[in-house]
C-alpha cells in the first residue's frame, strides 16, 4: 500500500534543489535525502523562508501536512514571483488553498496516490519551464501500489527542463501547462489530462468534481449521470470541458470539497458558470462531502432528487458537511444574503479577533444611531481610551515592587510580554490570558490588580471594523466619513458598493463612488483598497489583511454588484467583470507605509493612469510645456557615405587653398536664440566665414565676459525677438549688463580693437499698430545702438530680417553679409561653395537639402490647380501632399475637367500638447483654408485636407504665426518623437518626457526645419525615422512599430534608470511585392538614460551608411537590419558608440489602448480623455464635436494633448472650471465614453476621399463594421472586452494594422486584406487570414469566431493569442515570415 503522501515527498525530494517542510517529512533521515531540507513549524508563515532559499535556476519545494499556512502565504506571492517553487499541501478542506487562486498562476489537483506522484512530477517540471509558482494539492490517500520511475529518471527528467528561457510572451499558461503535461506522460507512460470523465454517454446530469470523489465513482452505475473530475484547476481548462461534457446534459452540479464558504459563490463555481454561459445548461454549486461507500448511492439519488426540485441558486450537500456550527459565522440579524460574502470573509480571516463596531445586532439595544458612522467613531474612541487605561495599570503593575509576592517574575514577564506585543494578534491574547490567570489565580496586593481583570477583555488586539454603504461617499462631512479618515483611530472601514455597471446611468454620474478612496489617499497616511470578491479573491484577502495591520485608519471599497437577493451568480459575475474591466471599479491598494515608490499596487489592467499619477504622492511632477528645440549645425552627413566624402574632400581642398593664399582676420559671432532661428543664422555665417579664409567661431552671447569681448576684433551679433520685444533667454545678460554700462555713461570698448555688426530678426506682422512699431526688432535696434554708446566701432550697418519679406529674414541678411565681407577684406575672394548633386527619391528618403524644385513657380500658375509630378514628390518633404477629391474624380473627368486637387498639410506639435489659443488657430485654419475639418493623427499631430493651392502657402504661414514656436517643421513629422499622452504621469513619465524632448532636439535637422518657399527658411527634410518612447506597462505608442524605440526601465525605487533600446520596426508594405513585409523592432539591448541619445544617433548613421539605395523600396531600417544580421547591425551601432550596449532588461506591457474618461492628478487638475473616433473632429448631425471643442477652447485655461490612438485629452481642467468644462462636454455629447470596448480599441487612417494611395475605404467605413462587429461581441458577453481592430486603406500602415489582434487593409473598394494575430499591446505582427474578403465574408468569419472565443479563452487571454491557440492563424514571429503560412491554418485555411 503507497500513501499519496510519502510519493509526493519522494518527488520533490529526487527533484529539488531545496525543500521546505512543515511535517510530511516526519521519520525521514534528512542525510539520506540529497536534497537541502529547511523544517518550519507547523502554520508558520513558509514565505520568508522560501524567499531566502528560492533559487531561478534550480528548484524549490514546499511540503505542507494541511493547508493551514497558505493563507498566511498569501502577502509573499508577488515576491516569489518568477521563481520556480512547487508547493505541495495535503488537504481537507480547499477553502484556505483556493484562496490563492487568482494569485498562483497554476493550481494542481490529484485525487489518489498514483495521481499524486504523476502529478508531483508534473508539477515539478512545469514550475522550472516556466520559471514560476505552481501549488499542488493532494489529499491523504492510501491505495494500490505506485507505479515509480528510478531517481535517476527523475534527476534527468527535471534537468532537462529549459531552465535558460523564462516564461515568453508567446506562450500561454495552458500551452505551458500542455508542454509539461506531454513531457511527464513520456515519461511515466500514463496520460495525464486536465479533467477526467467517467459515466455513460448519453447523461443528463454531470457532476464536476473537485475532491475526493472516489465514492462517487462506485455510484454512477445505477444512475444516469457523470462525473467530471477536475486535476487542473488554473488555468482553467474551459475548452476541455467543453469538448468533454456530453452534449445530452441538461444540469451541471459541481461539488467542492469546501466546507468553510467565505463567500455564497465559489470561483471555480463561477468559472463553470461562466464557461458553460452560451449552453441550456443548468448550473447548481454544491459541497463534496463525506460518505461512507455503501451510502454512496443512496446520498447520490438524495443529490439528484434535490437538483430536480430546486433552483440554481440553492447550495446542494453531497454526504456529510463536517464544518460545525462553530465555524461558521451566523448572523443574528438579517444581512443580504449577496452582502455576506464580505462579513463571512472577515469573519474568515480574523475569526474571533473581529470586532463590527457597527454591527446590526446592536440596533435592538441602542437604536437605529448604533450603525451610524459618527457612533462607531465614538465607540472606537471609548474602546481605544479603555485599552489605554489597560495597558496604564499594566505598566504600573509592572514597576511596583510586590515585595513576597511569590510569582512576582513570572508575572513581571507576562506583563513584559504583553506590552511588547500588544498589538500582535497571537501574542497579544496568549500573553493576556496568561496574565489573567496569574492575577485570577494569585493575585497580589496592587489596587491595579483589580482594573486589570476588569479590562481583560482588551488585552487581544481586535480587528475593528465599521461596514457601511456607498451613500456615506456622497457627503464626506454630512456621513462622518470624513471625521473617521481623519481621526488617528486605529479603525478600518468597508464601505460596500451594490450598483451593478449595467445601472450605472441610473445614478448621477458626476458622483463617482471612489471618491471616498481618492479622499482618503489624498490624506495621505490613510491604507485604502478597491476589491471586488468575485473578480480577484486573493486580492480581496490581501487588502483585508493589509487594512488590519495598518496602525490608522483604512478605507476598503468593496464591489458586490445586485438588484435583488434573487440574482443568479451569473448575473453578479458579469456585472463585477464588466465593472472591473471597464475600468468602473478599479483594483488597487495603496499603503502609505511602504518605502517611496511602492505605496500604489495597481492590480486592474483598466485603472485610468491619471490615479497612478494623484495617488503617487512622493512625485512632485511639473507640465510638459511647449518648447522650441534648439537646433545647430547643417545635417551634412545626411547626403550619404559617398555624397559626403565628396563634399568633404571639395571643401577641405577650397580651405586648404585659401590658407596658403591668405591670413584672415578673426570673426567672432555671438547669437541670442531662443527658437533657434537666430542660431542658425550664426552657424551658417560661421560656415561661409570659414569658407573664405577667417578664423571664425559662434558662441551664445552670455557665455563670453565683458573682459574677453574687449580681447576680441570682429564681433558679428546675431539675435532674434521675443516676447514683447525682449532679448532671447541666453543673452539677456549681456542686454542688461550692456544696459548698466550706458546708464552710467560708461565706454568700456574705447580704445580697444572691438568692431561690430549686429543682425537682427523679427516679425513685422506681430506689430500692426503704429504704437506698437518699436517692439518690431527691438533687440537688435537697441544691441547696435548700445555696442555704438559704449565705444565700440560700427563695421557695418544695422542688418534687419523680416519674417514678413518675401524670403522671409533672408532677405534682409542678403543684403547684410555682403558688407560684412567687405569689411572684413574678403569680399573680393570668388568662392565656389559645395552644392548637393541631384538628390534621387532614394537620397530624400534619408534627408537631403535646398528640396527647391519648381514648387515657387508651381505656386504662380494659376491654370492648374496641381503642381508638377517632381514638385509634388519634394512636398512631400515639406509636409504637403498633394491629393484629389476622389468621390467626384469621374465626374469631372466625363466633363473635361482636371481633378478637385487640394494638398494636405501635416503640422508638428511637440508632445502632442496644445494650448487653447493654437486650438483656435487650428480651428480657424480648418475652416478658412481647408474643409472645415482636420484630424489628429498616430503621430500627436493635426493633419489639414481640402487646402487649394492658391491657400497653400497663406495656410502654412498662418500655422506658424498661429502656433508661433511649437512647430519645428510643418508637417516633418518623419523624426517625431512620440511620448505618453500624459508625461506627468509619474516622476518617471517626467523623466522620460524630458529624455523624448532632448532626443527630438538632437535629432532635428540642424538648419530650420521651416521650408524657404513657406516661411522663407531653408530647410533639410526628415529622414523618415519615427522614433518613440514607451513607458510599461502601457504601450500607448506602439513603440515596437517605430525604426527606433526607447522602453523606460526603472530600479527598485521606479526611477529612470536607462532604456532597453529597439530598432527596425517599420509598417509599410506594398501589396503583392513579398520583398516588403512589415516588421516589429528588435531589442538591441540597454542604455543609461543620459547615452539615448548617442545610440539613436548611431542608429540613424549606421542606417545612412547601410541602407540599400538601389531600391527604394527595400530602403528603410529594418530591411537593413535583416540584411546585415541583428548582431552584426548592433555590432556596427557599438563601434560608433565606442561601448556595447547592456544586455536588454526585463519589463511588461499590457495594453497599447488609451483609457478614457475624468480622472485627477495630485496637483488638482482634472483631466479628461475623450472619444475621438478614428481622430476626425468635425460637425455632425447629433455630434457637434469640432464647435464643441471650439467653445471649450474658447473657456479653457489649461492644455489639450492629443494621444498616438488618436484622442484627445481636456488636460489641466482647475477646480473652478471644472463644472463649466463638464457642463460643455456634457452640452456637445463629448462627456460620452460609454462606447463598446471594441469601438473604444479601433483606428483607422483617412483614406478616400482625399488620400492619393488609398484603395479602399478606411476612415469612413470602419465605424460602420465595428457597429456590426460589436453586436457580436455583444451576443457573446464581450461588449466591454476589448479587441484592438484596426483598417487602412493602403498598406502604406499609418494606423499601424499590421500590430492588431485584427486588421483590414484596402487592396479594392470594398475588398479588404484581412489578417489576424496580432499582439494585444504590440509586440506582434499578424499575418495574412484572407487575401480578399467583403462586408458579408467578414462578419460570416468573424461571428463563430468571436463566439468560440467567448466560450474558450482563458484567464486574460486576448483575442489576438487565442486565434494562434486555437489554431486558426500562425503566429508571426518576424517580419521576415511574415508570409509564412498565411490563408490560415488546417481546417481554417483558405480554399486558395
Amino acid at each position: 500500500m503507497s500513501s499519496s503522501t510519502s510519493q509526493v515527498v519522494q518527488v520533490a525530494a529526487w527533484a529539488s534543489k531545496a525543500v521546505v517542510d512543515e511535517g510530511c517529512l516526519q521519520g525521514t533521515d534528512d542525510d539520506a535525502i540529497q536534497a537541502r531540507v529547511i523544517r518550519i513549524s507547523k502554520s508558520a508563515d513558509p514565505g520568508p523562508t522560501l524567499r531566502q532559499h528560492a533559487e531561478p535556476s534550480f528548484l524549490t519545494s514546499l511540503t505542507l501536512s494541511s493547508t493551514d499556512a497558505l493563507i498566511h502565504l498569501l502577502p509573499s506571492i508577488p515576491s516569489l514571483a518568477g521563481l520556480p517553487i512547487v508547493i505541495h499541501a495535503t488537504y481537507t478542506d480547499l477553502a484556505d488553498a483556493l484562496s490563492l487562486r487568482s494569485a498562483v498562476p497554476y493550481i494542481i489537483h490529484s485525487s489518489n496516490a498514483q495521481q499524486a506522484y504523476d502529478h508531483a512530477l508534473l508539477a515539478s517540471r512545469l514550475a522550472l519551464s516556466a520559471k514560476t509558482l505552481v501549488l499542488h494539492l493532494f489529499s491523504h490517500h492510501t491505495g494500490p501500489k505506485v507505479h515509480h520511475v528510478t531517481e535517476a529518471q527523475v534527476k534527468s527528467f527535471i534537468g532537462s527542463s529549459d531552465h535558460s528561457a523564462a516564461h515568453t510572451n508567446g506562450a500561454t499558461a495552458a500551452s505551458e501547462y500542455e508542454a509539461a503535461a506531454r513531457s511527464t506522460a513520456k515519461l511515466t507512460g500514463r496520460h495525464l489530462q486536465p479533467a477526467s470523465y467517467n459515466g455513460p454517454a448519453q447523461p443528463t446530469v454531470v457532476l464536476v468534481t473537485l475532491g475526493d470523489a472516489s465514492t462517487i465513482h462506485g455510484a454512477l452505475g445505477s444512475h444516469h449521470s457523470g462525473l467530471l473530475d477536475l486535476s487542473l484547476i488554473r488555468p482553467f481548462p474551459t475548452s476541455y470541458i467543453l469538448q468533454h461534457l456530453p452534449t445530452t446534459a441538461t444540469k451541471v452540479i459541481v461539488l467542492e470539497q469546501v466546507y468553510k464558504r467565505a463567500v455564497k459563490w465559489s470561483p471555480l463555481f463561477l468559472e463553470v458558470t461562466s464557461a458553460l454561459a452560451q449552453l441550456p445548461v443548468k448550473v447548481i454549486s454544491g459541497t463534496l462531502g463525506h460518505v461512507q461507500s455503501h451510502h454512496a448511492s443512496e446520498e447520490l439519488s438524495q443529490l439528484l432528487h434535490a437538483a430536480e426540485t430546486t433552483h440554481s441558486r440553492q447550495h446542494l450537500t453531497f454526504g456529510h458537511n463536517p464544518a460545525t456550527a462553530s465555524d461558521i459565522h451566523h448572523a443574528t440579524v438579517h444581512v443580504p444574503q449577496h452582502e455576506s460574502s464580505y462579513t463571512k470573509l472577515l469573519h474568515h480571516l480574523f475569526g474571533n479577533r473581529l470586532d463590527v463596531v457597527n454591527d446590526p445586532s446592536l440596533v435592538k439595544t441602542l437604536g437605529e444611531v448604533a450603525t451610524r458612522p459618527e457612533y462607531a467613531l465614538g465607540r472606537i474612541r471609548a474602546l481605544d481610551e479603555e485599552r489605554s487605561e489597560l495597558e496604564k495599570n499594566v505598566r504600573e503593575l509592572l514597576e511596583a515592587e510586590l515585595h513576597g509576592y511569590a510569582s512576582q517574575k513570572e508575572l513581571h514577564e507576562g506583563l513584559a510580554k504583553w506590552l511588547t506585543n500588544k498589538n500582535d494578534e497571537h501574542i497579544s491574547r496568549s500573553a493576556g490570558d496568561h496574565i489573567v490567570r496569574i492575577l485570577e489565580t494569585s493575585p497580589p496586593e496592587h489596587p491595579a490588580v483589580l482594573h486589570v481583570l476588569a479590562s481583560r477583555k482588551h488585552f487581544p488586539v481586535m480587528s475593528r471594523w465599521i461596514i457601511g454603504s456607498d451613500s456615506w461617499s456622497y457627503d464626506l462631512g454630512a456621513s462622518g466619513l470624513h471625521h473617521l479618515i481623519a481621526s488617528s483611530a486605529n479603525v478600518n472601514i468597508l464601505l460596500l458598493d451594490n450598483v451593478p455597471y449595467t445601472a450605472r446611468d441610473a445614478a448621477d454620474p458626476s458622483k463617482r463612488k471612489k471618491d471616498a478612496g481618492l479622499y482618503a489617499m489624498n490624506h495621505g497616511d490613510a491604507y485604502v483598497a478597491s476589491i471586488a470578491v468575485y473578480s480577484s479573491y486573493s486580492q480581496s484577502l490581501h487588502a483585508l489583511m493589509e487594512a488590519d495591520k495598518h496602525r490608522g485608519a483604512s478605507v476598503v471599497l468593496a464591489y458586490l454588484p445586485y438588484q435583488s437577493e434573487e440574482d443568479s451568480a451569473l448575473t453578479v459575475l458579469k456585472e463585477t467583470k464588466l465593472a472591473v474591466d471597464a475600468g468602473y471599479w478599479p483594483l488597487y491598494r495603496w499603503n502609505p507605509v511602504n518605502p517611496d515608490g511602492s505605496q500604489f499596487q495597481l492590480e486592474s489592467d483598466a485603472l485610468k493612469a491619471d490615479l497612478q499619477e494623484f495617488l503617487d504622492r512622493q512625485n512632485h511632477l511639473s507640465q510638459l510645456v511647449r518648447s522650441q528645440p534648439d537646433i545647430a549645425k547643417e545635417l551634412v552627413s545626411s547626403l550619404g557615405t559617398q555624397v559626403q566624402e565628396a563634399r568633404r574632400e571639395k571643401a577641405k581642398q577650397t580651405y586648404e587653398n585659401l590658407l596658403s593664399a591668405m591670413e584672415g582676420p578673426p570673426l567672432l559671432v555671438l547669437y541670442a536664440s531662443d527658437g533657434g532661428n537666430a542660431e542658425k543664422i550664426a552657424k551658417r555665417l560661421i560656415g561661409r566665414a570659414k569658407v573664405r579664409g577667417l578664423a571664425a567661431r559662434a558662441l551664445t552671447m552670455d557665455s563670453t565676459s565683458l573682459e574677453e569681448l574687449k580681447l576680441e576684433e570682429h564681433v558679428a551679433f546675431v539675435t532674434s525677438t521675443a516676447g514683447q520685444g525682449e532679448p532671447p533667454q541666453n543673452g539677456r545678460d549681456t542686454f542688461r549688463a550692456f544696459t548698466a554700462l550706458v546708464a552710467k555713461g560708461e565706454k568700456p570698448f574705447e580704445g580697444t580693437p572691438v568692431k561690430f555688426a549686429v543682425f537682427g530678426m523679427g516679425d513685422s506682422h506681430y506689430w500692426p499698430r503704429p504704437e506698437d512699431a518699436g517692439y518690431y526688432n527691438k533687440p537688435g535696434k537697441d544691441l547696435d545702438a548700445r555696442l555704438e554708446a559704449l565705444g565700440a566701432e560700427r563695421m557695418v550697418p544695422l542688418g534687419l530680417g523680416d519674417d514678413q519679406d518675401p524670403d522671409g529674414p533672408q532677405t534682409g541678411y542678403k543684403l547684410w553679409e555682403p558688407l560684412l565681407w567687405k569689411a572684413l577684406g574678403v569680399d573680393g575672394i570668388e568662392v565656389l561653395e559645395a552644392e548637393p548633386e541631384p538628390i534621387t527619391n532614394e537620397h530624400i528618403k534619408i534627408a537631403s537639402n535646398f528640396l527647391r524644385g519648381t514648387i515657387v513657380e508651381g505656386l504662380k500658375d494659376t491654370s492648374t490647380g496641381a503642381l508638377a509630378p517632381s514638385d509634388g514628390q519634394l512636398t512631400k518633404f515639406h509636409g504637403i501632399y498633394q491629393q484629389d477629391d476622389r468621390d467626384i474624380r469621374d465626374e469631372r473627368q466625363d466633363a473635361g475637367l482636371e481633378p478637385a486637387y487640394s494638398f494636405m498639410i501635416r503640422c508638428r506639435l511637440p508632445g502632442g500638447v496644445c494650448t487653447p489659443q493654437q486650438w483656435l488657430a487650428i480651428d480657424r485654419i480648418a475652416d478658412e483654408r481647408g474643409n472645415g475639418t482636420f484630424k489628429l493623427t498616430t503621430r500627436q499631430t493635426f493633419q489639414f485636407h481640402g487646402i487649394i493651392k492658391k491657400h497653400l502657402k497663406p495656410s502654412i504661414q498662418a500655422i506658424n504665426k498661429g502656433l508661433m514656436d511649437t512647430i519645428a517643421a510643418c508637417g516633418d513629422v518623419n523624426r517625431t518623437v512620440l511620448c505618453s499622452a500624459l508625461p506627468t504621469l509619474t516622476h518617471l513619465h517626467t523623466e522620460v518626457a524630458a529624455f523624448a524632448k532632448r532626443l527630438s532636439e538632437h535629432l532635428l535637422p540642424r538648419m530650420t526645419a521651416y521650408h524657404e518657399i513657406w516661411l522663407d527658411k531653408k530647410m533639410v527634410a526628415g529622414d523618415a525615422f519615427k522614433i518613440a518612447v514607451a513607458v510599461p506597462p502601457t504601450n500607448d505608442v506602439d513603440v515596437f512599430t517605430n525604426d527606433v524605440g526607447f522602453i523606460a526601465i526603472t530600479d527598485k525605487h521606479e526611477k529612470l534608470v536607462g532604456f532597453n533600446v529597439t530598432a527596425g520596426g517599420g509598417m509599410g508594405v506594398t501589396h503583392s511585392n513579398k520583398k516588403t513585409y512589415p516588421r516589429t523592432a528588435d531589442i538591441l539591448g540597454f542604455c543609461p538614460a543620459d547615452q539615448g541619445h548617442k545610440v539613436a544617433e548611431a542608429i540613424m548613421l549606421t542606417q545612412r551608411d547601410n541602407g540599400n539605395r538601389a531600391d527604394r523600396k527595400n530602403a528603410r531600417l529594418k530591411y537593413t537590419i535583416d540584411r546585415m544580421g541583428v548582431e552584426a547591425f548592433k555590432a556596427e551601432v557599438e563601434r560608433r558608440l565606442g561601448w556595447p550596449l547592456e544586455p536588454a532588461r526585463p519589463f511588461t506591457f499590457t495594453s497599447n489602448i488609451d483609457t478614457f474618461g475624468w480622472t485627477k492628478g495630485h496637483d488638482g487638475f482634472h483631466n479628461f480623455t475623450m472619444f475621438i473616433e478614428n481622430g476626425r473632429v468635425e460637425d455632425e448631425p447629433g455630434k457637434e464635436f469640432k464647435t464643441g471643442l471650439r467653445e471649450i477652447a474658447q473657456h479653457h485655461t489649461g492644455k489639450f494633448r492629443l494621444t498616438a490612438n488618436q484622442h484627445l485629452i481636456l488636460a489641466d481642467v482647475t477646480e473652478a472650471q471644472l463644472p463649466l468644462m463638464k457642463e460643455l462636454l456634457a452640452k456637445h455629447k463629448l462627456d460620452n465614453v460609454a462606447f463598446s470596448a471594441l469601438r473604444l480599441s479601433s483606428s483607422a487612417c483617412v483614406a478616400f476621399p482625399t488620400c492619393g494611395l488609398a484603395m479602399a475605404e478606411s476612415e469612413r467605413y470602419l465605424p460602420v463594421l465595428v457597429g456590426k462587429v460589436e453586436k457580436i461581441c455583444e451576443e457573446n458577453g464581450l461588449r466591454h472586452d476589448s479587441i484592438v481592430m484596426r483598417m487602412t486603406g493602403c498598406p502604406n500602415g499609418c494606423a499601424r494594422p499590421w500590430v492588431a489582434e485584427v486588421a483590414f487593409v484596402g487592396k479594392a473598394p470594398g475588398s479588404y486584406l484581412m489578417l489576424l494575430g496580432g499582439g494585444y499591446y504590440g509586440q506582434r505582427l499578424n499575418k495574412i487570414y484572407r487575401e480578399n474578403v467583403t462586408e458579408p465574408e467578414i462578419l460570416a468569419i468573424l461571428a463563430p469566431m468571436i463566439k468560440r472565443y467567448a466560450l474558450e479563452r482563458h484567464d486574460g487571454e486576448r483575442f489576438g493569442d487565442f486565434v494562434i491557440r486555437a489554431g486558426y492563424i500562425s503566429a508571426t514571429k518576424s517580419g521576415k515570415e511574415f508570409y509564412d503560412r498565411m490563408g490560415g491554418e488546417g481546417v481554417h485555411r483558405s480554399a486558395a
